[in-house]
């Protein structure tokens, strides 16, 4: 997750380089120097693209922050026995077979068992 943030920092400080750079580029003559001078609506529209670049990751990272903080109940059912063992956990901590709970039990599912994930 830190690195989409990281990747996206990037790519703006490289535009914002590379403007700078093409911006310190000597123009030969003054004729040219006229008729290629930026136009503020090209320039508003880099900055509004940049602004809505910042604006989408900021949207992602906090839906992908809340998805993985959802409270998820999980019903084990033990597969010999009949026992039903009910848990609660972060969703992020669900990998495959284990689980941590949100009492800090580390849960380790076997063949024999049963699981139903039920939304909160």
């Amino acid at each position: 997750m830190l690195t989409k943030i990281l990747f996206t920092a990037l790519v703006v400080f490289a535009v914002y380089a590379f403007y700078r750079i093409k911006r310190r580029v000597p123009q030969k003559t003054a004729s040219v120097a006229a008729t290629t001078a930026t136009s503020p609506i090209g320039r508003y529209g880099a900055y509004g693209f940049v602004a809505a670049l910042l604006i989408v990751s900021a949207v992602i990272f906090t839906y992908q922050w809340q998805q993985a903080h959802k409270i998820v109940t999980i019903r084990v059912i033990d597969g010999n026995s009949s026992n039903v063992t009910v848990y609660k956990a972060y969703k992020k901590s669900i990998k495959g077979s284990r689980f941590e709970s949100l009492d800090g039990k580390s849960v380790v599912l076997g063949e024999a068992e049963r699981v139903e994930f039920i939304n909160d």
